[in-house]
């Protein structure tokens, strides 16, 4: 939603929510709060980078193999 219309001259818009007339320079309906949507056109801020994923555990090193006896 958004309580901006392009020209800041059209007076008093409507709430989307609760049908409240709004203040078109307002940040959130006086009357139920509603949070004014950013302007067309705007990206939203980018969220927090998520934190980064742990190191693998390295395998068990194998057993050495049995030697072969000679001839066989």
């Amino acid at each position: 939603m958004c309580f901006r219309p392009p020209t800041v001259d059209a007076g008093p818009v409507k709430c989307p929510q609760c049908g409240a007339e709004v203040d078109p320079k307002a940040d959130e309906c006086p009357s139920c709060g509603a949070k004014a949507a950013p302007a067309p056109g705007m990206p939203a801020a980018p969220g927090a980078p998520a934190a980064p994923k742990a190191p693998g555990v390295p395998g068990a090193p194998k057993a050495p193999s049995a030697p072969k006896a000679p001839g066989a």
